[in-house]
């Protein structure tokens, strides 16, 4: 949301929109809006027919020069939820060692590196110990895959997992 607010500011700062078209309906975008049509740009509000009731906010749609809701059928053979890994609640048995989260973490950048590339590398090592947000979410939805353990609320599970990421990432440097 924030790049959305500030690309929607900027761009009717320096004159770049006369109008935008924004698909959401968090009410934390109302002073996004406000700002843009402060600059004369019109903000029309898409939105995807809900389920159940509304899924925009009403101070939004209050803010907003046009309101647009499309029927969810309309987009069904455009988009497709994404599956998410569930795990069962392990307990302290089943947790992972750093040890062998950090092994992981290694074996996800051999396959990394060999997809991408060593430009790829070169791209990455300005930012250590750092990863991009892409490339971090990556591994950490496969590093749950393999591990088949989820890593939400363990900091240091985490840290072992891009350690052992950046720790073979420099070795082939």
């Amino acid at each position: 949301d924030s790049l959305i607010r500030s690309d929607l500011e900027s761009l009717a700062r320096h004159r770049a929109i006369s109008d935008a078209a924004l698909i959401g309906g968090d009410e934390d975008l109302v002073s996004a809006v406000e700002a843009a049509q402060g600059y004369g740009a019109r903000v029309h509000l898409w939105g995807i027919e809900a389920p159940d009731g509304r899924n925009q906010a009403e101070a939004l749609l209050w803010e907003v020069d046009s309101q647009r809701t499309f029927d969810l059928d309309f987009f069904k053979p455009y988009v497709a939820r994404r599956t998410v890994a569930t795990f069962e609640t392990a307990t302290a048995a089943h947790r992972p060692s750093r040890d062998d989260v950090r092994f992981v973490g290694a074996q996800i950048a051999a396959k990394w590196l060999g997809a991408r590339g060593r430009e790829a590398l070169v791209g990455l090592l300005p930012g250590h110990p750092y990863l991009p947000g892409s490339v971090d979410q990556d591994l950490l939805v496969e590093a749950e895959r393999l591990l088949q353990y989820s890593l939400r609320g363990q900091s240091d599970l985490r840290r072992a997992l891009r350690d052992g990421f950046w720790e073979h990432l420099q070795a082939q440097y």
